[in-house]
């Protein structure tokens, strides 16, 4: 037990912190299709980059290639040593895995020792995104609607406001529902979600609770949130732990080639899509060039028309500047929320999670950057830093 609320502890803001903490398709993008609300529409935002003509669909293997003529190749070694400065237990460094991927190429890949190519890696919070991907692709087929009322059968009361909550309301985590995160605390929320009494069936733990704000107005980081987002998607695709590996790897893992990513289930049977997903560096990349293609996949339109659009613009809430649907966005923060790429491009949108773990997309330069491992001697503040001068180096 010890172990494990050190580990709840060690999590800290970035499972979620206090319910406000946070990390932080384009112009002349077409109409939105089926599913996709027309509000997707309205903002324009910095077109994203397609795949370059003789660049291959990292399907199989990933093409590599050198860093750009333009690229300032002194400042990119000095990011990348100062990324792999820290050393915390063991001696090892913080940073487990740096790749960058520019123009559809892998022009960088790094490793501390004792990790490689086939080393899996947890994605924390990343699962996050990953979740929104399934999403993206039940609401392409039709099994979902982002404008409809969820079903969730804890909600089924006639009489229950909580009814009202949409699909969309649960990706951007506006519901209003009392299951924010709630801290580093071993009793916060989400350490009981993940490590305690709630994590034996986590989507019911996150939706037997009530409502605090009105729904679409208030927006608060929620594990829970996702957990119960994981089971709509699980539910629409057949309910089984079995229909939802299926599905995973039939839409997505199967087309990516992404075959190293493995999902965890709680004892519910249900995918813990809001922090308990595991791939090698390469597939996280592939996840992230899947985003900044806006959800085509070599001419294999993966994700719905205008979900990507949708999902890189920030959630409608008062408080609320750089989360959009299950991604983190490079914007102007909130109260209590910081920017994840510190003077990087606004239009970067990103997938982070809990000690350091990052895939950052930046449309703008047409780069993906990769870092994961640990925080043992580092820290948000000092990663964050790091990563957005490796950028500035492109």
């Amino acid at each position: 037990m010890a172990a494990t609320l050190g580990l709840a502890l060690a999590l800290g803001g970035a499972l979620g912190g206090a319910s406000g903490m946070a990390r932080t398709e384009g112009a002349g993008a077409p109409a939105p299709e089926r599913g996709v609300p027309e509000a997707a529409a309205i903002l324009p935002l910095v077109p994203l980059p397609q795949q370059p003509p003789g660049v291959p669909w990292p399907s199989e293997a990933w093409p590599e290639g050198e860093p750009g003529a333009g690229v300032d190749r002194a400042a990119l070694d000095a990011a990348v040593e100062a990324l792999f400065a820290p050393r915390g237990r063991g001696g090892v460094p913080d940073t487990r895995a740096l790749l960058v991927v520019q123009g559809g190429r892998l022009v960088l890949e790094r490793y501390a020792e004792g990790f490689g190519p086939d080393s899996r890696f947890h994605s924390w919070s990343m699962a996050k995104s990953v979740t929104s991907l399934l999403v993206g692709i039940a609401v392409r087929e039709g099994l979902l609607d982002l404008d409809a009322p969820v079903p969730v059968p804890e909600w089924e009361a006639d009489d229950d406001p909580r009814g009202a909550i949409t699909l969309l309301n649960l990706l951007h985590m506006n519901t209003g529902l009392d299951n924010g995160d709630g801290g580093d605390e071993p009793t916060s929320f989400a350490a009981r979600l993940l490590f305690g009494d709630l994590s034996w069936d986590t989507a019911a733990a996150g939706a037997e609770v009530p409502l605090v704000h009105p729904r679409g107005t208030h927006w608060a980081y929620s594990t829970a949130t996702s957990m119960l987002l994981a089971r709509v998607v699980q539910d629409a695709v057949g309910g089984s732990r079995e229909m939802l590996l299926g599905f995973l790897e039939r839409e997505l893992t199967g087309p990516l080639g992404a075959t190293s990513l493995v999902p965890e289930f709680d004892p519910a049977g249900t995918f813990l899509g809001g922090g308990f997903v595991w791939a090698s560096a390469r597939d996280w990349a592939r996840l992230g060039l899947l985003w900044l293609r806006g959800g085509v996949w070599d001419g294999r339109r993966v994700l719905a028309e205008g979900y990507v659009d949708l999902a890189r613009r920030p959630a409608p809430a008062e408080n609320n500047g750089v989360f959009g649907a299950h991604l983190w966005l490079n914007g102007e923060p909130g109260p209590e929320q910081f920017q994840s790429l510190p003077g990087g491009p606004d239009s970067a949108f990103l997938m982070t999670g809990a000690a350091g773990q990052m895939v950052a997309m930046l449309p703008t330069h047409d780069l993906i950057l990769v870092r994961l491992g640990e925080m043992h001697a580092g820290s948000w503040p000092t990663v964050t830093r790091e990563l957005a001068a490796l950028a500035a180096a492109f």
